[in-house]
Order: structure tokens, then sequence, then C-alpha cells
């Protein structure tokens, strides 16, 4: 079975501390493995496209899984650290991939 991946690019933190307080939240989901924390951390260079400052790939067994994790009990709680409107906070994109 192929597996899945996300990819998150971050162009802008409105709240650098609830932001950490959700990066916290989800270390209990990679430690019971919900998925493998593949990198991620500050962007050090941009090289093409509009600048982002973080960015992750998380790595899940398949692609099914990566599409629904989203809306998961585990990370919905916590996204919820974030607020009633995640864009308040941050603005980003998450893709899905599935590896070739």
């Amino acid at each position: 079975m192929k597996k899945g991946y996300w990819v998150s690019q971050v162009s802008n933190i409105k709240d650098q501390e609830l932001f950490l307080k959700y990066v916290d939240a989800t270390a209990p989901l990679v430690e019971r493995g919900d998925y493998k924390f593949i990198c991620g951390g500050p962007v050090q260079a941009t090289v093409e496209g509009d600048p982002m400052v973080f960015g992750a790939v998380l790595e899940f067994k398949s692609l099914e899984e990566a599409k629904n994790y989203y809306n998961t009990e585990g990370y919905q709680k916590a996204l919820s650290v974030l607020g009633e409107d995640v864009r308040e906070v941050v603005e980003r994109n998450i893709s899905v991939f599935e590896e070739w």
C-alpha cells in the first residue's frame, strides 16, 4: 500500500503563542503513531513562489488515512487550540499527496 503525505505550508502566523500551543497539542498524536513526523520548522529559504514562514511534512500509512486525518477526533482536538477560526491565528495550506 502506498503511503500518504501532508505538506503544510504556513505563510503567516498571526498569534505565535496560540500556534506554538497547537504544535504542542499535536505531539501526542505523533507519539501514539497517528502519523510519522518527517520534518518541519521555520522555512530557511524560498527558491520559488510565495514566501512561507513554517512548513511540515507528515507521513501516513495510506492516502485515505492522510485524506481523512483532518477530520479525526484527535486532530480536531489539537486544532481546537487555535479557536473557532484557524485563519485568525495562522494562514496556511495543507495538501495531501500519495507516494509514487
